[in-house]
């Protein structure tokens, strides 16, 4: 006699052990073996203060670093370890007093073989259910659509559902929600520990964006709490292959990362800075924690295999309204 599909209780059991302390355990440990400490010659400052605009990013490092504009120009980082990109050795006044510790971070062992399958079964259940595109394609930075899933403020006067996480069919929300279960429970843990360990000021700093978040979507996390990831990102935006296009992540807050990892079996895909003259590969397993919205980036072409990309960020209008909390007025 065939077993049955698991029960929502024991899902959640399961899902919580992948996501507890020795889990988080593996990751510090893991992280000081194979270290590769990578120091830029200076901050990549070109693109702080320009008005939003993706044909000024790609005229720029045409222009700028054209010797260092393609993949095939780029110095590859190693495959496998971890990797920091340290701010500490220069000059401080080059470097803005909100941003972190480190420029790009990535972590190995971060996500083990049968949760890599588990996010792949939910992201294609979700597409089995054919969610929604609501969102006008960004031609800036890639030829796809992604799904812009979670919480984010960008635009607007304080925290909201994205459309895409609302305005879409039952069987497309319940697939949904069982993805942001997945992460919430055995990705976003983790994120929250190298968050806190690489970046404390910055963490503390986001905690109040969290509380804040509840005090105008508690109920709607209640009816839904598999949005509420505990605060170190509140929205993913999850796609097929990358993001082709070199580009800046204008949401994004320059003093946050970007959180991002993937799934599949592929050739290339590495992360390009051509700022730096580099590329990182994020093969699977891997985390790479970038400032996306400092960095010029873009995705080295997928040769083979599908590779499919969540990408868990703030946008930069929850994050610098944080100290805004609602007045409740008892009546």
């Amino acid at each position: 006699m065939g077993r049955g599909g698991r029960s929502e209780i024991s899902r959640a059991r399961l899902y919580k052990r992948w996501g507890e302390k020795r889990d988080l355990e593996k990751v510090k440990a893991s992280v000081q073996r194979d270290l590769y400490i990578h120091k830029i010659k200076e901050f990549p400052s070109d693109f702080l203060a320009i008005k939003r605009s993706g044909r000024t990013v790609r005229n720029i490092v045409k222009k700028k670093y054209r010797a260092t504009s393609t993949p095939g120009q780029l110095e590859t980082l190693p495959s496998k370890g971890k990797i920091l990109l340290p701010l500490d050795h220069l000059p401080p006044a080059s470097v803005p007093d909100d941003i972190p510790p480190y420029l790009i971070m990535r972590f190995e062992h971060f996500i083990t073989d049968q949760q890599q399958k588990g996010l792949r079964a939910r992201w294609d259940r979700l597409l089995h259910t054919k969610p929604k595109h609501l969102l006008k394609r960004d031609k800036n930075r890639s030829a796809t659509d992604a799904y812009h899933l979670g919480t984010w403020e960008v635009t607007g006067a304080q925290p909201r559902l994205t459309l895409e996480t609302e305005a879409q069919s039952s069987e497309a929300i319940k697939a949904m929600d069982d993805l942001l279960f997945f992460i919430k429970t055995a990705i976003a843990p983790k994120v929250a520990t190298i968050f806190k360990d690489h970046a404390p000021i910055q963490w503390e700093a986001i905690q109040k964006a969290n509380t804040r978040v509840h005090q105008y979507l508690g109920d709607k996390y209640q009816l839904r709490p598999n949005l509420d990831m505990g605060g170190p990102f509140f929205a993913i935006a999850a796609k097929e292959s990358g993001s082709g296009v070199v580009h800046i992540d204008w949401n994004d807050d320059r003093a946050l990362y970007a959180f991002v990892f993937a799934v599949g079996d592929w050739e290339g895909g590495e992360f390009c800075a051509p700022q730096l003259g580099i590329k990182i590969p994020v093969r699977p397993g891997q985390v790479l924690a970038v400032l996306a919205r400092v960095l010029a980036h873009f995705s080295a072409p997928v040769t083979s295999g599908r590779r499919i990309v969540f990408t868990c960020f703030t946008d930069r209008l929850l994050f610098r309204h944080r100290d805004n909390i609602p007045v409740v007025i008892l009546t």
